[in-house]
């Protein structure tokens, strides 16, 4: 499958005004009186031609957000990291077809296989995610984070995910690793080195990486999250002081200036642009829609370019359409500002309308919808579980003809809406596609940052002896220990005396809290250790004692 997505081609000739786009914009988000907020940007041909501010950036002082205000970006600084590796190897310091181990020789080596910058930089490593351990070892965000202790985590797993180049799955630890690369072959931190090779030539005064948690940062919005409706704590994680998959701050105005690089090309040239726009491709030969640090999709027959950020009680969104020379910035302060139907309308409002009453011509119907009879729909009911997480399941089921899914983990219920005789998208959330085998009728999932393959499962009913699962299991990977006790009739997992979650069974031997789930092995017909398997991570084997 070469693309996963179908797109839309249209001929547009219409764009909405900004004034037009600033009514529309106050009417989709309110103004936020002593409240963390956010500014919201639009860029068109290299300025500034859009802009609105809300709320505050800090509630201790009452400090309006401005287009001054240096936000922490959160994963957009992905694309900065990937900038630093291949100007690098602009400078013939590095290839991104060097093994990992070149630079990184504590790395294990999992089966003889390669992993090599290009991985990296793509999110098809395999690797696990040092993120991710870390919240399994109970370790606060709040604590002091160093590259060395986020390397260590990543040199101390066993196993991997899966072998390098099978496929995506994104991974903050793989730019934790690029950053201590950029440092070894250079001699100074990705931080210094950005600075010297990117924010200065730009004219980026307000950008740099935050390695330093005691640093001042001049004009800074606090991170915060809602305790209930109009109480708010701090939720800034100044500690994680380290680059590579965040920790870049920067503003409104200097992120037009990083805009335009794209267009300009000042810092880097055309080798750059390239580089930054090259997808990955998977071993099978399949195109994935990560390049260097960025997004590369369609959207309604435009592309964009467009990576988003989440950290601490920050969000950001920076979205490019490069044929209309557009771009939308979103900075928020609060994780709340920006919720999924609101992001989807600002998207919309990006991309020109058409004319009058000129028909769209559709070369592809991607997210338009069609009509489909009960009995075409029948087909695609039915109980699915992912691959690789047996604890996600899902019931697809037909109710007044329409195919509805209920994601058995989370009890989320919500529409399909079809745009070919076996591709839908989520209700409010077009980014979400289920791609249904015309054969098997099983569906592919495709999320923002996630392939979901599925298979076609039966119903289960538990008879398992909850017993036999108890005990203290370890993992030297985490270096902690669960123990699994029964109470109320439910397995229950603790961790240093403290309840962490309640597990419930999904089919034999697998038990699953929402999007974790805990794999139980056999030896000999005995219970011997469990896997974790999450989001992004794998078989983390936690051994019975």
């Amino acid at each position: 499958m070469k693309r996963l997505i179908s797109t839309l081609v249209f001929s547009l000739t219409f764009s909405m005004t900004f004034a037009q786009i600033e009514k529309e914009i106050s009417n989709l988000f309110e103004e936020r009186e002593n409240r963390p907020g956010a500014i919201i940007g639009v860029f068109e041909n290299g300025k500034i031609k859009y802009q609105k501010s809300f709320g505050l950036a800090n509630l201790d002082y009452d400090i309006p957000i401005t287009s001054k205000t240096v936000f922490d970006v959160g994963s957009i600084a992905k694309q900065f990291t990937a900038a630093c590796i291949f100007l690098l190897e602009q400078q013939g310091k590095l290839s991104i077809d060097d093994p990992i181990q070149k630079y990184l020789p504590e790395m294990p080596v999992y089966q003889e296989e390669t992993v090599t910058i290009r991985h990296l930089l793509n999110h098809t490593s395999g690797l696990r995610d040092y993120i991710e351990i870390t919240s399994y070892a109970g370790i606060p965000f709040e604590n002091i984070f160093t590259e060395e202790m986020g390397l260590d985590v990543m040199t101390r797993q066993k196993e991997r995910n899966f072998p390098p180049g099978q496929q995506f799955m994104y991974n903050n630890g793989g730019y934790l690793l690029l950053a201590i690369i950029i440092r070894r072959v250079v001699g100074e931190s990705i931080g210094a080195f950005a600075q010297e090779h990117i924010f200065e030539p730009l004219g980026m005064q307000n950008s740099f990486i935050l390695e330093n948690p005691n640093r001042i940062v001049k004009n800074s919005a606090t991170g915060y999250t809602p305790v209930n409706d109009s109480i708010y704590e701090k939720k800034h994680f100044y500690n994680i002081a380290l680059g590579g998959d965040g920790q870049v701050y920067t503003s409104l105005e200097d992120l037009l200036l990083w805009d335009n690089n794209f267009y300009d090309k000042k810092v880097g040239g055309q080798a750059l642009n390239d580089r930054q726009h090259e997808k990955g491709i998977l071993n099978n030969g399949d195109t994935i829609e990560y390049a260097g640090g960025l997004f590369i999709q369609e959207n309604k027959g435009q592309r964009v370019v467009q990576h988003m950020g989440s950290w601490g009680g920050f969000r950001s969104v920076l979205y490019r359409f490069p044929s209309l020379k557009k771009t939308l910035v979103v900075m928020a302060n609060n994780p709340e500002f920006l919720t999924g139907p609101k992001f989807f309308a600002l998207i919309d409002l990006m991309i020109p309308k058409e004319k009058g009453n000129q028909k769209i011509q559709e070369a592809i119907p991607s997210n338009v919808s069609i009509q489909l009879s009960a009995k075409q729909l029948q087909k695609y009911t039915g109980l699915f579980s992912v691959k690789e997480q047996p604890h996600l399941r899902l019931q697809s089921t037909l109710k007044n003809d329409t195919l509805m899914i209920t994601q058995l983990w989370d009890k989320l219920f919500y529409q399909l809406i079809p745009t070919s005789n076996n591709v839908f998208f989520r209700k409010g959330f077009p980014i979400v596609r289920y791609i249904f085998d015309e054969k098997t009728a099983v569906p592919v999932i495709i999320e923002r940052l996630e392939v979901l393959q599925t298979e076609k499962v039966d119903t289960y009913h538990s008879t398992a002896n909850l017993e036999e699962f108890t005990g203290e299991y370890y993992s030297a990977e985490v270096g902690v220990s669960y123990t699994i006790q029964i109470e109320e009739k439910q397995l229950v997992v603790f961790r240093n005396n403290q309840k962490l979650k309640t597990l419930s069974p999904v089919c034999k031997d697998v038990f699953g809290n929402k999007v974790q789930g805990y794999q139980f092995i056999r030896k000999f017909g005995k219970i011997s250790s469990f896997l974790i398997q999450d989001r992004r991570v794998r078989n983390l084997r936690f051994t019975k004692k």
